[in-house]
């Protein structure tokens, strides 16, 4: 398991372009692929844009196939596209949250989450807002990186 810092960081709000999935986390490639698809019959420019995915649920709790999550977008420059199904404008709330960088395969950001809850709050001595979802900003790509250079920061909103 590789050392992990924990940072507290305060966001403002970020508006988001966002489809929802239903089902395994794992399978959230499909609702980005969806997004991609919608932005791209519009001509929407996503250049600066950084990719969000969005999880409500405890995957040891919810079973895989009710899991919920968005696919999301936070733009790097305003648009005037006109938002329909299956695509929602969302916001994520500002405020405290607890960021840790994982770097390496999506296969192991469960372990990552795992870790991330059960010990790396501890080290802030700050608990979680259950009441709003976790995320993940993903740095890079597989289009961009092999596997094991892949980064992604986890974000657990604060109490």
């Amino acid at each position: 398991m590789q050392d992990r810092e924990v940072e507290l960081v305060k966001l403002e709000p970020m508006d988001l372009l966002a489809v929802s999935h239903i089902g395994p986390y794992m399978k959230i490639g499909d609702a980005f692929y969806t997004l991609a698809q919608w932005l791209a019959e519009r001509n929407v420019r996503t250049a600066g844009s950084k990719m969000v995915g969005i999880y409500y649920d405890d995957p040891n709790t919810v079973e895989a196939s009710k899991l919920r999550s968005k696919a999301a977008l936070h733009l790097g420059e305003e648009t005037d596209v006109e938002v329909i199904s299956p695509v929602e404008k969302f916001q994520l709330r500002g405020g405290e949250h607890a960021r840790v960088l994982h770097v390496g395969p999506y296969q192991g950001l469960q372990q990552a989450w795992m870790w991330f809850y059960n010990d790396g709050l501890q080290k802030l001595g700050r608990k979680p807002d259950f009441s709003m979802p976790s995320f993940e900003v993903y740095l890079n790509t597989p289009d961009e990186a092999a596997p094991e250079d892949l980064k992604t920061e986890l974000y657990i909103p604060l109490a």
